[in-house]
């Protein structure tokens, strides 16, 4: 049921529109809802009218209500009659001194919605209806929350303006949620007045111990967001199977199986790895009290999290935390070392747990070898400080300055130097054509392009970045139509050409695309070659993260506790 007839978001299915006759009837269920609510023990209710998901949002819509008698949206007094009557009957029924808050859309965000100013003009009426408090969100509901649950593309605290605006308009506190990660952020909003309470959404499923963490002063202990938007997207599946998953909390949701109790006995764990799977099953592990030993060959922590964080930049804040439960917990991470069964065995563990990431496979497409062509093996290496003699797309300095400081590169790249080394300078030419279509590939390709290329994706894939799900993935796609990233999919590379590059699309089209600089992405590929090894010479080793096939943070991290968790 509805004010009109719409399309059910989450359901994909019609409402109907409700009779003016019935509306009576929904107004007391609402108040003795709240009767109940009150009678149970609860201290005060939040009414939903936010979104436009619920029926009381809808009716505040303009564009989910289309009425033509009082109840429509046409004017202030009409569209917010059902709720002011709501307010009323659930204030007369539950009681005068029965709090409640109000979570409304400040701004819609939507073509034919109520304005961004709309709510604070509101606001007086509904305070005198029975509102105590506001909770301001902001959107209406499409199929993937475009509007309510945001990524990193959207600015810190985007409803507090909106919030700010109501906070004028009205003597009840004003709480505001959305992209408030950082309680630093929230304690400034607070003290600009902008709003009198903060909410928190996704903070509390990275960290659910976040309130206890702020009220104790451990800021850095925080394990904070990082608007993968992960949480949305493992819930696709409903209503069959749901469960929701944190990317950076692999706890969240699967509570009971993920405990972390103390071990009943002490062991020598030895990791071998050191990106994020492999420093949260060093976490996990010495939280529980085991002894451990982590290996890594770089000369640096951070593994893949390194580039990840430097393309996305909400990543840094859970390599910041990790890195800093390697410190906290004095962790014994012993870098600059290339593990082998011998070295592992000498180190006499009881459990070995592999975190050594994939092996990049680089497919052998003709002109390969052209010195404008440039592979993801290659530019690692370059971040990572390893030699890139044999990288003829580079410049000879390049290479050359590469071989006499590669270990202090590699000892000092973090993603704050390595983007202001990009935004000074880059190795690539104006238009590039970046062959592969995964998530780093997408992300490079938009890092690329925010610097000034003109970049094209080709992937032989039917989708891009088929490893994520469909918010995230919709949200890169309209990220990169601003940036004027051109995408084709399901197409065969020929062969790279001094000019660019040659392909054939599905249609069998043979079409040249010029290029200054090609990129070859590569394909991540499973390889647990030294995990095998240590099986085979009779130590206990469990494979984790990419070495058993791509998976992102969330594979990484869950696999890592859930390890740790059972030794």
């Amino acid at each position: 049921m509805g004010p009109s007839v719409n399309l059910g978001a989450s359901t994909g299915w019609h409402s109907r529109a409700l009779a003016i006759e019935e509306l009576d009837g929904i107004i007391e269920h609402y108040a003795q809802a709240a009767r109940r609510a009150r009678e149970a023990g609860y201290d005060g209710m939040e009414l939903h009218a936010a979104h436009g998901y619920m029926l009381l949002g809808n009716f505040l819509s303009p564009a989910k209500n289309v009425r033509d008698d009082e109840y429509g949206a046409q004017n202030a007094e009409n569209r917010t009659r059902l709720l002011t009557h709501v307010l009323k009957r659930i204030k007369a029924v539950a009681g005068q001194d029965f709090p409640i808050t109000l979570r409304i859309s400040g701004f819609e965000r939507l073509a034919g919605g109520r304005a961004s100013y709309d709510t604070a003009r509101i606001a007086p009426m509904l305070v005198e209806a029975g509102v105590d408090a506001f909770h301001v969100t902001g959107g209406v509901s499409d199929r993937t929350v475009s509007e309510i649950v945001c990524g990193d593309e959207y600015p810190n605290g985007y409803n507090v303006p909106e919030a700010e605006a109501i906070k004028r308009a009205v003597d009840v506190p004003v709480m505001v949620v959305g992209r408030i990660h950082d309680p630093e952020y929230a304690e400034q909003i607070l003290l600009e007045d902008k709003a009198d309470l903060i909410v928190f959404g996704r903070p509390l499923l990275a960290d659910p111990e976040l309130p206890n963490k702020i009220a104790s002063g451990r800021l850095q202990d925080i394990r904070r967001c990082i608007s993968c938007e992960n949480c949305i997207d493992s819930m696709f599946l409903w209503p069959v199977d749901s469960k929701m998953a944190c990317a950076v909390n692999a706890a969240s949701g699967r509570e009971q199986q993920l405990a972390y109790a103390k071990a009943t006995m002490s062991k020598r764990v030895v990791i071998v790895g050191g990106g994020p799977g492999g420093m949260e099953a060093a976490r996990v592990a010495t939280l529980r009290g085991h002894k451990v030993v982590l290996l890594e060959q770089r000369r640096r922590l951070g593994g893949s999290l390194l580039l990840a964080s430097t393309v996305h930049g909400d990543n840094g804040r859970f390599l910041d935390f990790l890195l800093g439960q390697m410190t906290n917990l004095a962790i014994d991470a012993r870098l600059g070392v290339t593990a082998s069964v011998a070295n592992i065995a000498g180190l006499g563990p009881d459990a070995v747990i592999m975190a050594t990431g994939a092996k990049v496979h680089i497919p052998n497409i003709p002109g390969l070898d052209l010195q404008h062509v440039l592979t993801g093996v290659d530019l690692r290496r370059l971040v990572n400080g390893e030699s890139v003699d044999d990288v003829a797309a580079l410049p000879a300095w390049l290479r050359f300055a590469v071989g006499q400081v590669g270990p202090l590169i590699d000892r000092a790249a973090t993603p704050a130097r390595i983007r202001k080394a990009a935004d000074w300078w880059l190795p690539i030419g104006h238009r590039v054509a970046i062959v592969g279509g995964d998530l780093a590939a997408i992300e490079l390709a938009e890092f690329l392009a925010k610097r000034g290329r003109d970049v094209a994706v080709l992937t032989s894939e039917e989708m891009i970045a088929p490893e994520i799900g469909p918010k995230r993935r919709l949200e890169h796609e309209w990220r990169m139509e601003r940036l004027h990233v051109s995408i084709n999919t399901a197409v065969a590379i020929e062969r790279i050409v001094p000019s660019g590059v040659e392909l054939r699309m599905p249609s069998g089209k043979v079409t040249a695309l010029r290029a200054d600089t090609v990129i070859v992405a590569g394909e991540p590929r499973a390889d647990t070659s030294l995990h095998d090894a240590l099986i085979a010479a009779g130590l206990k080793s469990h494979a984790i993260g990419d070495c058993t096939g791509l998976g992102l943070i969330v594979k990484a991290t869950y696999e890592g506790a859930e390890v740790a968790n059972a030794l």
